[in-house]
């Protein structure tokens, strides 16, 4: 049960982000020409918004930017069960919903991805616009100057109404403010009502994220793990808060960093299909590591375990510059990958 409300609520966290009406709390008065989906769906880095819920523990939730390109935008929805991504693309005169992942607790980029495509506003922006979904439900545009009060405020806004054989959503749409409201209605009761309000906009507010990355603890012949808060804004590489993370090590802890300032990681690469998690190093993680083998084993476990946990798999590939590992005392096949193995492992204690 918890599972198909969850799903249901994905279904309505289909939302938009600000532009420059942010912090407006009322556009009754404000002329405004709107005639294209983009009025309805500005893209917009760096914003934070926040919903209440009603009806459901789901139906609170909030929204990150993490990706902007070339016109497609990958959205970030955290609620109190899950964390979940999608990703958004205008074209062919609609709005269109190009990608879903739920479960998705880790930071990487997937505008490039497609899936089966779902249009949420479909142009002309006119009462009786209508589409069919795959499932069979209807959707259409039923009001394009509904008044909506909601926490942020109160706004003129699109209504789209989207009927299917259980239930009744209606989703509204602010010019320059994008989504301020969803409203699930069961058919069969009416009474049953979910729904979740825009509340809050903030601008320049990064995607924070607590990691824990793997240590050797060489004199205690362990691994151990720290965590830290990473910031990530709209397409921020994960590649360059990782390297900075791995040259670090707690003050006079006497563990082990992973690499020297000189190394830098090139780039990190996950296959969803294998589950596998590439890492690659500039050759100075090798030339710079000055270990022995007990050390070396160490480090490259500890790489591993770090990437594992984060994008939760024990399949990671370390390579250099492209090719796969090989130093005086370790020597791995192309695509050979280490079992990562970060679920036995203890947090270190100062």
């Amino acid at each position: 049960m918890k599972k198909a409300i969850i799903v249901l609520l994905s279904v309505m966290m289909l939302f938009l982000v600000a532009c420059n009406n942010q912090g407006t709390t009322d556009n009754e008065n404000t002329k405004q020409t709107v005639s294209s989906i983009e009025d309805y769906f500005p893209f917009v880095e760096n914003v934070h918004y926040k919903y209440n819920g009603v009806g459901n523990e789901y139906a609170e939730y909030e929204t990150y930017v993490d990706y902007i390109h070339d016109g497609v935008m990958q959205l970030r929805t955290i609620n109190p069960g899950t964390e979940s991504v999608s990703v958004y693309a205008i074209e062919d005169g609609a709005l269109k919903r190009v990608y879903n992942e739920g479960e998705e607790y880790y930071r990487y980029d997937y505008t490039a991805t497609r899936g089966t495509a779902e249009i949420l506003i479909k142009e002309p922006i006119a009462v009786g616009t209508s589409w069919t979904l795959a499932d069979g439900s209807t959707r259409s545009i039923t009001a394009v100057d509904a008044t909506v009060e909601v926490p942020y405020g109160n706004l003129k806004a699109l209504e789209v109404t989207t009927v299917g054989k259980d239930s009744t959503i209606k989703q509204y749409y602010a010019p320059g403010v994008g989504l301020i409201k969803s409203e699930f209605v069961s058919n069969e009761d009416t009474s049953a009502t979910i729904s979740s309000e825009l509340a809050s906009v903030e601008e320049n507010v990064p995607f924070k994220q607590t990691v824990k990355f793997y240590y050797p603890d060489f004199n205690n012949d362990r691994l151990v793990y720290v965590e830290k808060q990473i910031q990530l804004k709209t397409n921020d590489d994960i590649s360059d808060a990782f390297t900075d993370q791995l040259r670090k090590v707690p003050e006079n802890s006497g563990l082990k960093s992973l690499m020297s300032q000189n190394t830098t990681i090139n780039s990190i690469k996950y296959d969803a299909d294998t589950s596998v998690v590439t890492v690659d190093f500039s050759k100075e993680f090798i030339s710079d590591m000055n270990a022995g083998s007990s050390l070396e084993v160490m480090i490259l476990d500890s790489v591993a375990d770090t990437f594992g946990n984060y994008f939760q798999t024990n399949k990671v590939a370390i390579t250099i510059e492209g090719k796969a590992y090989e130093s005086g005392h370790m020597y791995f096949k192309e695509g050979e990958y280490m079992t990562a193995d970060w679920q036995d492992i203890s947090a270190y204690q100062k």
